[in-house]
């Protein structure tokens, strides 16, 4: 049985800062794979006492390799984690044999491998609190879910590498993905991006605030835990990508904005002339992206129907939601904003519009007729504006001053 380690990079601090440990088994020269081996066991006892050895065996040829720098992730096993392993202070000592410390090690636990979250919670808080970090992996498989989250409170939360793959190949999972990354950090955990393969993957969890990655894209285990010779070159390569790729995104995110900000501007003028709501949409209408058009009054009151291209109104499964006349959405923040900046397009950040459930941004303007204040509204396809959903996350875009107040 031999050990190999895979290094875990920091993108932000473009270097290796930990390593995790791998068992590779061979029986006779033939390599087997550690689920194999495992199988052999017959009990319980079997099961612990082999996972044991084997950290040892890390533990021993890891300090052979001479890594001052870094922390070593070293798996446990869900058997492992009963009352009767709620000894910290003891696996402190053994790793003091070892020479090591509690802060250099990282112990990671399958998350759904203990279905006793009490007991899963309190052998993370004892090893947390001997000054060892843990690490919840698999997140996204099985039964993760945000609520294990907080009640174990790891150090470290791994993302599955069926997450980064499924953000690569839908672009519903993409748009959700950074999102799901910043909830993670918003629990106090770190997180990182496991099984990135390739440069696309590598690019979209630049694209999150994932604090680790890793994959063969970067580093294979080996038995000496190196990184490829160029690690730093294609860190250097991957960051240029990545600002070259956003700058352009912006480019497009920004003449899609002037756009329809020009489009609304000249909607609301045709209406302060009194034309018609129907005739004054019209360009907007037929801007690709549109979905719908409405008016609100003052109070956030619907006081036109809904208009829309001809194409987007059929096949509606929400139907009974269609007649927005007379609704209210003086909650909504497009109107919150609008009304606060009378005369400036404001643009929403994605979320699901109704009638159709769809993810749209909404472009809104405050404007005086008449001496009455109307919001127009103009929902959008977010594809069209900003096709990974995360530019229209960093912020509210609010255009400069277009108009004066009658």
């Amino acid at each position: 049985m031999h050990s190999h380690y895979q290094p875990i990079i920091s993108l932000t601090h473009q270097r290796t800062v930990g390593y995790e440990a791998l068992m590779r088994p061979f029986l006779g020269q033939t390599q087997e794979s550690p689920l194999a081996l495992f199988a052999r066991c017959h009990t319980p006892t079997q099961i612990c006492h082999l996972d044991r050895i084997s950290r040892a065996l890390h533990l021993m040829n890891f300090r052979q390799l001479g890594i001052k720098d870094g922390w070593l992730f070293l798996n446990i096993r869900g058997e492992e984690i009963r009352q009767s392993n709620m000894d910290a202070a003891g696996v402190r000592r053994t790793l003091a044999e070892f020479g090591f410390q509690p802060g250099q090690i990282v112990l990671e636990i399958l998350e759904d491998a203990v279905h006793d979250e009490m007991l899963l919670a309190e052998f993370v808080q004892e090893f947390r609190n001997a000054g060892f970090l843990v690490a919840i992996d698999d997140f996204g498989t099985g039964q993760s879910n945000f609520d294990r989250i907080w009640k174990i409170n790891p150090n470290i939360v791994k993302l599955d590498r069926s997450m980064v793959r499924n953000a690569h190949q839908q672009p519903r999972a993409r748009r959700i993905f950074p999102r799901l990354v910043s909830l993670l950090r918003e629990t106090e955990s770190l997180v990182l991006i496991e099984g990135i393969e390739n440069q696309d993957e590598a690019l979209l969890a630049m694209d999150t605030d994932a604090d680790m990655v890793q994959g063969f894209y970067f580093a294979r285990p080996t038995a000496d835990g190196q990184a490829h010779h160029d690690l730093p070159g294609t860190i250097d390569k991957l960051h240029k990508e990545y600002a070259s790729h956003q700058r352009q995104r912006r480019v497009n995110f920004q003449c899609q904005l002037t756009t329809f900000e020009n489009l609304m501007t000249t909607c609301a003028d045709l209406l302060r002339q009194e034309q018609s709501f129907e005739q004054s949409s019209k360009l907007l209408l037929e801007q690709e992206g549109c979905r719908r058009i409405f008016l609100l009054d003052g109070d956030g009151c619907q006081i036109t129907r809904t208009i829309a291209p001809t194409h987007t109104e059929n096949n509606n499964p929400y139907h009974p939601l269609k007649n927005a006349q007379g609704a209210n959405w003086a909650r909504r923040k497009y109107f919150q904003r609008a009304i606060e900046s009378p005369d400036r397009v404001c643009i929403s950040r994605p979320y699901l519009a109704l009638p159709d459930a769809s993810i749209d941004v909404t472009f809104a303007i405050a404007f005086k007729h008449n001496n009455k204040r109307y919001v127009l509204c103009c929902d959008v396809d977010s594809r069209y504006i900003d096709d990974a959903g995360d530019l229209l996350q960093q912020g509210r875009m609010v255009s400069q001053s277009t108009g004066s107040d009658e």
